[in-house]
């Protein structure tokens, strides 16, 4: 295929394409965008012809995706989202009272949403939260005129009256239990053979975060790793973990609701505990924001 020739599906079809992969369903999915089942067909079909190979393997009461599927998927629910942010955004440009904070979807769905509703009733009448997700590649360029809050990684030193400590960075090795029992051998055994088992990793420019070098340097071990498993998105590389493929580093704070439910569990007793965090920084508007300032102290507190 030439990519120079490549276009972008229809919003229709990616839709369509989104809520038949999150629902399992071409019938559910017609149902959600008040549409046929033949038209949400046709949208994939179409989509699929375009792209060059089958997006969904088709059951008789289900579908489920494909691998080329669930690639597409993980990108297109991802850029939805963005998409939806920023329509609330520009839609509440004007109102003094709102306090945007601008986060990866990491961070929104592991760490922000678990405190939404709480964040929101400590707010009170001072304003609402709106949240806008954002990718690491663009953290320079994303705060715009209308963003008051940012998440960024930086050494545990660095907290002052705008920019206050939420996470501080400790990992240690997760996966999932059906993982662990099949390589129990190699887990059981010397780390330095861990390097040998499928590793997930964040492909995205490092921001400040711990990795894999990082992990088996804590642990005395200083070879070559070979066996990453790369993506993009934290929250894909925990659900890649939690599926079967590999093993990843958990944050705490971030990992607890995989631990609870069983779907993840420690390979190690201890974390690794590093010299950096993650920090809630008001931006310039931010700063001239009572509303933000409020909202950076109340996220001090929830988080």
């Amino acid at each position: 295929m030439n990519l120079k020739q490549l276009h972008l599906p229809s919003m229709r079809c990616l839709r369509a394409f989104e809520a038949a992969a999150r629902l399992s369903s071409f019938t559910e999915a017609a149902k959600a965008l008040h549409t046929s089942q033949s038209s949400i067909s046709r949208h994939i079909s179409d989509l699929e012809k375009a792209l060059g190979g089958q997006l969904f393997i088709r059951e008789k009461q289900r579908v489920r995706l494909s691998d080329r599927g669930e690639h597409l998927f993980r990108s297109v629910s991802h850029g939805l989202d963005s998409i939806r942010s920023g329509v609330r955004v520009v839609a509440d440009w004007k109102s003094p009272s709102r306090v945007t904070i601008a986060c990866t979807h990491a961070v929104s769905h592991l760490l922000l949403m678990p405190v939404y509703e709480a964040l929101n009733k400590a707010m009170g009448e001072t304003g609402q939260i709106r949240i806008m997700s954002y990718e690491y590649e663009t953290v320079e360029t994303a705060p715009d005129s209308q963003i008051d809050i940012v998440f960024e990684y930086g050494e545990q030193a660095l907290e002052s009256a705008g920019r206050v400590r939420v996470l501080p960075e400790a990992v240690r090795p997760i996966c999932s239990p059906d993982f662990a029992s099949q390589h129990k051998d190699i887990l059981t055994g010397p780390v330095s053979a861990w390097q040998a088992l499928p590793l997930l990793s964040m492909a995205t420019p490092n921001r400040g975060w711990a990795t894999w070098d990082d992990w088996f340097r804590h642990r005395g071990v200083d070879q070559q790793i070979a066996t990453n498993i790369d993506f993009e998105n934290y929250v894909y590389l925990l659900e890649a973990a939690a599926d079967g493929r590999g093993i990843a580093l958990g944050a705490r704070g971030l990992v607890e609701r995989y631990q609870a439910s069983k779907r993840l569990i420690p390979l190690d007793e201890t974390y690794f505990e590093t010299d950096r965090a993650l920090y809630a920084v008001l931006t310039e508007r931010g700063e001239n924001s009572l509303p933000a300032r409020h909202c950076l102290k109340q996220l001090a507190n929830l988080l």
